[in-house]
């Protein structure tokens, strides 16, 4: 039986793929626990410089595993996704490691995203779809909550609100339009592909100065205006001080020439 994620690096790009297409690359215990090793250790890895998360089948990630959730229901407290020590879901987890990855991750949701699988995608720095792509959640048809917190963050809390309360799947023209994907590529067999060149362009980029912005995005959050102008002066300061690459960036600038960055 194939793995439930398949790792593939090259050229600094880290790709992982959900390979359980006759479930909807639904997450039972093992594939999400295995997405949270994949980009954990990714995120790590100093030769990863770019993450890829895709699926396989025509699917993202359909959300939760049914055949998991229908043996919790009847008892089985191991099926499901979740961390056996802390009962932390996994996709939560997921998305506390790539919102903090010191790389951009970039979603390429060739297909269906559901639930858990929305905010997975959405917990990425960016999202490439396709004309297949389908995006949303459907636990308010069974009285759960979900999805309140990484769609907020993209498409707002109005929008985010609807979406949730219509339990649709926004389609992906939609989607580009109000921010939830941010390439439209024509083909849906062309999202994989779109996704692989941004990366290895961001993983050939100032990857240092890429982290440093994103702990910026996240601590900047909602604060006040004029506290986030002066935290966004500090770090720009740190870049110099902490980001080799930006010696390069400017000299190449100043001698008209392509920089050569190292992500360091």
């Amino acid at each position: 039986m194939p793995a439930p994620v398949q790792l593939d690096c090259q050229d600094g790009v880290l790709t992982v793929t959900l390979n359980r297409p006759e479930s909807g690359n639904g997450l039972d215990f093992e594939t999400g626990k295995a997405m949270l090793a994949a980009v954990a250790d990714g995120a790590a890895d100093q030769r990863v410089r770019a993450v890829v998360l895709q699926g396989s089948g025509g699917f993202f990630c359909s959300g939760d595993d049914l055949d998991s959730l229908r043996r919790y229901a009847d008892g089985d407290v191991a099926a499901a996704p979740a961390s056996a020590d802390t009962a932390d879901a996994f996709y939560v987890r997921l998305c506390e490691e790539i919102v903090l990855a010191p790389k951009p991750v970039l979603a390429a949701v060739n297909g269906v995203a559901i639930g858990p699988g929305t905010e997975i995608a959405c917990a990425a720095d960016l999202r490439i779809g396709g004309p297949g792509s389908r995006i949303g959640c459907g636990l308010i048809r069974v009285g759960h909550v979900g999805i309140g917190a990484m769609l907020r963050r993209v498409v707002g809390p109005a929008r985010a609100t609807e979406i949730f309360l219509s339990g649709r799947l926004v389609g992906a023209d939609e989607a580009h339009r109000i921010g939830l994907l941010d390439r439209l590529v024509p083909e849906d067999g062309q999202v994989v592909d779109e996704a692989q060149r941004l990366a290895r362009d961001l993983a050939h980029g100032p990857t240092k100065a890429i982290a440093l912005y994103k702990e910026l995005r996240e601590r900047s959050v909602e604060q006040p205006v004029l506290s986030a102008l002066r935290m966004q002066d500090r770090f720009h300061r740190r870049s110099h001080a902490e980001v080799a690459d930006s010696g390069e960036g400017l000299s190449a600038l100043l001698q008209g020439r392509k920089p050569h960055f190292t992500g360091h």
